[in-house]
């Protein structure tokens, strides 16, 4: 019998997360929550909003209420557009995303980190209908080069 286990992404070795695991992330990490704060705040254990977030539990609708409110933000499938206002808002201020990886680590490992971070906001951009602009690729580009 084969072990159950979450997509892997072949650059990092970090579990592939859900949309719905991306949007929590990156609204938890623009609040300036811990992973530990958001789970105990919304009723959980880290490993339980782990595996919700890596498609591994399904998210339950009173689970989805209480990360709702923690993150003060609507969440997955039955969001409206307009749940994405603030999202967009972000996306579109290149200086809140330098700023926002800026406070990662550096090096090998903190590029890694920085990349995963961005693709997750170009996936959130997709889900929000937000186009991001040149600034934003010219964050990716220093993030690779090891500038930023």
């Amino acid at each position: 019998m084969e072990s159950e286990r979450p997509a892997t992404d072949d650059v990092t070795g970090f579990p592939e997360l859900t949309e719905l695991g991306k949007q929590i992330e990156v609204l938890r990490i623009d609040r300036g929550l811990s992973k530990q704060h958001l789970a105990r705040h919304a009723g959980t254990s880290r490993q339980q909003l782990w595996r919700v977030m890596t498609g591994k539990s399904e998210l339950t609708p009173a689970l989805r209420t209480r990360l709702a409110d923690v993150l003060g933000m609507g969440l997955g499938a039955d969001s409206s557009p307009n749940d994405f206002a603030e999202m967009r808002d972000y996306l579109a201020n290149p200086s809140a995303v330098e700023r926002t990886l800026a406070t990662m680590p550096a090096g090998v490992a903190g590029r890694a980190v920085k990349r995963r971070m961005l693709d997750v906001l170009e996936g959130v951009s997709i889900a929000s209908g937000c186009t991001l602009g040149a600034d934003f690729f010219e964050l990716r580009r220093r993030v690779l080069a090891g500038e930023l």
